[in-house]
């Protein structure tokens, strides 16, 4: 009897514990250049008629300078950002909105989201608003038009595995002002809303057929975060595979068909037509994680809030 009511006491103590404290312990495995403590610089030059002398551009790469206008390509480091080097008619400009920043004993990335100001011959002022994204994939340079900056982008690697959780430290500076800003040259646009930080990650089985790239979502996570808070550490996102029970819920950047793009086999940058929710058990062959100031897309979002992040881990 005494035997019985104390099992039946431990049994009571574990049902009311966390469920992260019931689940055992998966094994990590620290995406390369995750910790954010190497960083690459790139000074350039930008035309003078927009202004400005020398800029830093930084990149999540190992530690090194690169002096002139030169395109950059991530060789060592899989991630890439919102960090681009332009030119546009033959005008050189820059943006920078992710940098590195103190974390503890060590450093991160933080992501802000701003709104580029600088006058073209001194006279003509224009005003371009960007969330800082970092991301795995690479990003042409240099970009040479606006008006679909994100075709630049070629989002996401090689990737076969099937991890349970995405893990990573973040803070974040969400002011909930009320108000968000759509600015993509001459005019800003001030309007009610709200905008909020975003972390998706994603599984893809993709395949090319004609120069155009299908694929179906293998697994899917996502987390919007509304609020400001001081730094929280080893947060999981779980990646749901097949179709998400939130499917409704999800933003813009995680349903299906959103508004990524890849290279193809010539090179081309094209749209991921995304065909359905893989069926269980189907092996990926990429892996999205895309980490962003705002949610809105692009030129859209309230100026001032900032994501944080440091330590980007898989967990299976």
């Amino acid at each position: 009897m005494r035997k019985t009511a104390y099992s039946i006491l431990i049994l009571s103590l574990f049902c009311f514990l966390p469920a992260t404290a019931q689940e055992k312990a998966g094994t990590l495995e620290p995406i390369p250049f995750g910790d954010f403590e190497q960083w690459t610089q790139r000074r350039i030059k930008e035309s003078a008629i927009v202004g400005k002398d020398s800029v830093t551009v930084y990149e999540i790469d190992k530690e090194q300078t690169i002096h002139g206008n030169i395109p950059y390509i991530n060789i060592d480091s899989p991630w890439a950002t919102s960090n681009a080097f332009a030119k546009v008619m033959g005008i050189v400009k820059t943006n920078v909105n992710v940098r590195p920043a103190a974390h503890g004993n060590g450093r991160c990335a933080e992501m802000r989201t701003e709104i580029m100001n600088f006058k073209v011959f001194g006279m003509a002022k224009v005003n371009v608003l960007t969330a800082g994204a970092v991301y795995l994939g690479r990003l042409r340079e240099p970009i040479s038009s606006m008006d679909n900056a994100i075709e630049s982008v070629n989002i996401g690697i090689p990737f076969t595995k099937r991890p349970k959780y995405l893990v990573f430290d973040y803070k974040a500076v969400i002011l909930n002002t009320g108000t968000i800003s759509i600015s993509t040259g001459m005019k800003r646009k001030d309007m009610p809303g709200k905008d909020r930080a975003i972390v998706t990650v994603q599984l893809q089985r993709r395949s090319e057929r004609d120069g155009k790239i299908y694929a179906e979502r293998v697994a899917t996570g996502e987390m919007l975060i509304d609020s400001s808070c001081d730094w929280k550490h080893g947060v999981r996102l779980k990646l749901e595979y097949g179709r998400p029970e939130n499917e409704a819920g999800l933003s813009e950047f995680s349903r299906l068909n959103s508004f990524f793009y890849a290279e193809n086999s010539s090179g081309k940058s094209v749209p991921i037509q995304e065909t359905g929710w893989a069926e269980p058990g189907t092996v990926p062959t990429h892996l999205i994680i895309y980490f962003a100031s705002g949610s809105l897309g692009p030129f859209t979002g309230e100026i001032g809030n900032s994501l944080s992040i440091d330590n980007v881990m898989l967990e299976y």
